[in-house]
């Protein structure tokens, strides 16, 4: 297995833990995380694999950024359900709206669980993007410049 995929496995799995607590208690903070982790698993990826030149660092970067964006785009839906499946059975007031009761008719029940479902897709898309571009970033900073040979004559 690649460096790359490896690092990008790893990282994100820490992440999909990570953000599976983080999206549940404030979501938004999200793709923050997602970023963290992609330019992390870019940078490891860039170091171990030594790549040519800071456009090879940046693609792999941002390989290895994107696996691990995926993978914490996991925990981004697993944190959405959860926080609203908490909200649901502790019957706590939340400001815009009260939770529909466990035993409500499935209409609404379908309605309030695919509400951060969707949520849960959006910022988990948003984290992606985030972890992938945050991975060809910093893969292309930890990549080496290339010897300039007009400096060498």
């Amino acid at each position: 297995m690649r460096p790359r995929v490896k690092i990008g496995l790893i990282v994100g799995g820490i992440g999909l833990i990570l953000n599976s607590i983080v999206a549940a208690a404030f979501g938004v903070c999200g793709p923050l995380l997602s970023l963290a982790a992609g330019a992390t698993a870019g940078y490891i990826a860039s170091q171990k694999e030594k790549p040519a030149s800071k456009a090879d660092g940046a693609r792999l970067g941002a390989t290895a950024g994107g696996i691990a964006g995926a993978l914490v785009f996991v925990g981004q839906i697993v944190g959405a359900i959860g926080a609203l499946a908490i909200l649901q059975l502790t019957g706590l007031q939340i400001p815009f709206t009260n939770a529909p009761a466990p035993v409500s008719d499935a209409p609404m029940l379908i309605a309030y669980y695919l509400s951060g479902l969707g949520v849960g897709i959006c910022f988990g898309t948003l984290g992606i993007v985030a972890a992938a571009l945050g991975g060809g970033g910093a893969g292309y900073l930890a990549a080496p410049n290339p010897a300039d040979p007009r400096m060498m004559a």
